[in-house]
């Protein structure tokens, strides 16, 4: 199926790999089907981005991008097969179109008045795409349009999770911020916990407190662009492991979150009887895949799928690349590229 998405990607785009990793490890096997991970893209409206030196990148792509993947989606229900999409969160940015605390939904569809043709593509019933919130929209919670949408799904759907799909930015939270993050912990790691409304309500004050104290205006994460490594081009051999970070061997960046992760996930494994091996983000705009050895010897990977805003490099002397990312993952095998 890796072959067939790329065959439907080169269809509208130039792609180039970043990065791949092919090891039973993963904990992702066939029966599971593929899984399509779109990174952020901070959606705000026309009048709201002329205020901000960065805003969604190469919108026309990534609606053909979308098109195409929904065809991929049908072909492959039709002969029996599973594709599923996911957005791994920051779809719309609520913070930069309101500066107060968002309180009526009419902000977001302000945000998708101007990205019609986007928001039919992602949001089309034949994609079915399955939606997270991330910091920035996480203020869609309150309102019913958004209900279904979560802060983490955990794959495959069965007793023994072995991939957990989250925005990212709870490691930021992890790292630094006050303790009512383990209420809300639970409800990430916990399997069937839904947190309480007043543990809600302490993580939108929360964010919008974090936000006030930030300006967006010149960059959202990456006041440089992200160091990606050399890009190879798609189509030749993918190799098992390709760009891979570790600890002993990265490049800047390439491992945040992923000691905290590896033992955020380690936690919980014993407390919730899990087996997670993976874990899935946005959030840091920085596509990579990144490895450490729980301590029973077993793998433990980080999947940063990248954004669709803000910029990479392949290196310090390279020329700038609009972040463009799409992540696949099938048969314990992961790839992300980078489309242009």
């Amino acid at each position: 199926m890796h072959d067939r998405l790329l065959e439907s990607l080169l269809e509208v785009a130039q792609v180039r790999l970043v990065a791949s990793l092919r090891d039973p490890g993963l904990g992702f096997a066939p029966a599971g089907g593929m899984r399509i991970f779109l990174p952020d893209m901070h959606l705000s409206s026309t009048a709201v981005r002329a205020r901000y030196q960065y805003g969604n990148n190469c919108e026309d792509l990534l609606i053909r991008v979308l098109r195409n993947l929904a065809d991929l989606r049908e072909n492959a229900l039709n002969a029996g097969e599973t594709v599923e999409v996911y957005h791994i969160g920051d779809y719309l940015d609520l913070w930069r179109e309101s500066l107060a605390p968002a309180v009526d939904e009419r902000v977001a569809l302000d945000i998708k008045a101007d990205h019609v043709d986007l928001v039919e593509a992602l949001e089309a019933p034949r994609l079915a795409t399955h939606f997270l919130l991330g910091n920035h929209d996480f203020a869609l919670w309150q309102w019913h349009d958004y209900a279904a949408w979560d802060r983490r799904y955990y794959l495959p759907a069965d007793e023994d999770a072995g991939v957990l799909v989250m925005h990212g930015d709870y490691f930021d939270w992890v790292e630094g911020l006050p303790e009512f993050v383990r209420d809300f912990g639970v409800h990430i790691l916990g399997r069937g916990h839904k947190p309480a409304g007043p543990v809600v309500g302490k993580m939108l004050a929360k964010i919008a407190e974090l936000n006030a104290a930030r300006d967006y205006s010149v960059h959202l994460q990456l006041p440089q662009p992200a160091m990606v490594g050399a890009t190879l081009d798609a189509q030749t051999v993918i190799p098992e492991r390709y760009n891979v970070q570790t600890l002993d061997a990265t490049l800047p960046g390439g491992t945040q979150y992923l000691a905290s992760a590896a033992a955020e996930c380690l936690a919980a494994n014993r407390k919730y009887e899990l087996n997670m091996k993976a874990v899935i983000i946005g959030h840091t705009h920085h596509a990579r895949i990144a490895t450490t050895k729980q301590p029973d010897g077993s793998l433990f990977t980080l999947i940063d799928t990248g954004a669709w805003i803000e910029q990479c490099q392949e290196t310090a002397t390279a020329d700038p690349l609009d972040n463009a990312q799409i992540t696949a993952l099938y048969n314990n095998e992961v790839r992300i590229y980078q489309l242009m």
